[in-house]
């Protein structure tokens, strides 16, 4: 009953998620990820964030990732929240190695004319935030963004551009993967035999011998589209792989693409950057989909975004 009720919070979050129509969700509380720990071996500090109408900004949203933070203490990392403006002397301050932007959705501004009324959507990020988020990376910080699922997912555009990441907002859908139940929200599942999981990215290299573990099989659940530069692409999508847009009052704008990313990682001066765009791959949670339990998916035993995790946060952290 407990969970039951605590699935009823998420209607809000996961309303356009995966559908356009409302999901409920729930807590997952058992699954512990195992690996070999580099606890007391680095002095390294992760900065998340909590202001910015991420997921941490919510009631639930440290539950709902629990074991995505669970594995970043255990590893040795010390994390901090911060609802501070991310600002040159905010990130100074904190002395921070990686800063994490988890879920960044729009500002909805609704304006007003007489009888008209318009909706502004803008970043939630004022322009020196970007600006100094930028700086920190070039100078050698690390930032793990996740993007938020449509139609907020424009929030980090201006941090996207500063980045020259180029973005199509909406659903990633592919014929030979297909939704729940056919849906057009294709769920993915990347790994070397589908060439999907770029295992050639610097991400997954071992330079410092760290016995770090390697991903096999990574689920993926819709998420828009990112691209940069080839050698950037941790998770691709397939060749031919249409992003689409819902519109309420016309066609949907569809493209399609053999560039797609859902997840890419790249240098800048001398900082590291790792885009998803599938907000929910490494939190603990069962979407409740027609009285169906569907991991999302930290946890789901068919897959390893665990491992992919840790991979990515080792990288970030320029432990390897």
């Amino acid at each position: 009953m407990i969970k039951r009720i605590t699935a009823i919070l998420f209607c809000l979050i996961l309303q356009s998620s995966f559908s356009q129509n409302t999901v409920e969700a729930e807590f997952d509380t058992i699954f512990r990820y195992e690996f070999t720990s580099l606890k007391n071996k680095h002095n390294k500090k992760v900065l998340i964030d909590e202001a910015h109408n991420t997921i941490y900004s919510l009631p639930h949203g440290k539950a709902s990732a629990r074991e995505m933070l669970r594995i970043m203490e255990v590893d040795g990392f010390e994390v901090e929240f911060t609802k501070n403006k991310l600002d040159s002397i905010n990130l100074t301050k904190s002395k921070v190695n990686l800063l994490v932007l988890h879920g960044m959705p729009n500002d909805k501004v609704t304006l007003n004319s007489g009888s008209k009324q318009e909706i502004l959507y803008k970043s939630p990020l004022d322009n020196q935030e970007v600006v100094d988020i930028t700086k920190y990376v070039y100078h050698g910080g690390s930032l793990l963004l996740f993007l938020s699922h449509f139609p907020n997912g424009s929030g980090a555009l201006p941090l996207l551009e500063a980045f020259q990441v180029k973005f199509r907002d909406g659903y990633a859908f592919h014929p030979n993967y297909l939704g729940h139940n056919g849906g057009l929200c294709s769920h993915f599942l990347m790994n070397d035999e589908n060439n999907l999981l770029k295992k050639e990215h610097p991400v997954f290299k071992d330079n410092y011998n760290l016995k770090t573990p390697m991903p096999n099989n990574v689920k993926f659940l819709c998420g828009a589209a990112v691209f940069r530069n080839s050698e950037d692409v941790i998770l691709a999508f397939p060749n031919n792989t249409t992003n689409f847009t819902p519109a309420k009052n016309s066609e949907d704008i569809e493209e399609i693409s053999d560039a797609y990313a859902g997840m890419i990682g790249f240098e800048y001066g001398a900082g590291r950057v790792v885009i998803a765009t599938d907000q929910g791959m490494f939190r603990s949670l069962d979407l409740i989909i027609d009285d169906e339990k569907i991991p999302v998916t930290i946890h789901d035993p068919e897959c390893d975004n665990a491992t992919l995790f840790l991979n990515v946060l080792r990288w970030l952290a320029q432990l390897n």
